[in-house]
This record gives structure tokens, C-alpha cells and sequence, in this order.
């Protein structure tokens, strides 16, 4: 159950990374992106 909720949270943790990267614009500082 452990390694369950472990991969869960990897997983969500890794697609809001993907999804931040793609909807802030490249070459903009890091304050100024969306949190």
C-alpha cells in the first residue's frame, strides 16, 4: 500500500512539473511564472 501511494504522489508530482514547464513561457524568470 505504501509503494502505492508513493508512486501516486511521484506521478502527480512529475505531470505538474510537465504541465508547468509547457504553460509558462521559455525565457521568463522564475517569479513571474505561474505557481
Amino acid at each position: 500500500m505504501k509503494l502505492a501511494l508513493i508512486l501516486g504522489v511521484a506521478i502527480v508530482f512529475i505531470t505538474s512539473c510537465f504541465t508547468a514547464g509547457y504553460e509558462s513561457k521559455p525565457g521568463m524568470p522564475r517569479k513571474q511564472q505561474r505557481t
